[in-house]
């Protein structure tokens, strides 16, 4: 049994299948992420967007699905741990990001 569900952003999209359900990046066409779940029967996001229930079998569990958007990801990454990314670190940065990633460039 498949369920879906589409966040309030129109951009993230929840499928649930016997994988698991997993939240999809409808502009990129990514996983963004995969959430345990056996069997989900219903999927379905909070008015904001924040929060995904999932129905299985006789219960419901609630994720925490505020994503940030990778390159918001990565500058609080880069915040965080106080230094830059390496060449090899940023070349393995999402492929549609522009470089303005909000590190310092290493050098």
């Amino acid at each position: 049994m498949t369920s879906l569900a589409f966040g309030s952003d129109g951009r993230t999209l929840a499928v649930g299948s016997a994988r698991g359900v997993q939240l999809w990046d409808l502009a990129t066409g990514l996983t963004r992420l995969t959430l345990p779940a056996r069997s989900p029967a219903a999927v379905a996001f909070s008015p904001d967007g924040r929060t995904l229930a999932i129905g299985t079998g006789g219960s419901v569990g609630l994720w925490d699905v505020d994503l940030p958007d990778p390159a918001r990801a990565i500058r609080n990454i880069c915040e965080a741990v106080g230094t830059t990314l390496t060449p090899r670190e940023r070349s393995r940065r999402p492929h549609d990001q522009s470089a303005g990633t909000g590190c310092r460039p290493a050098g």
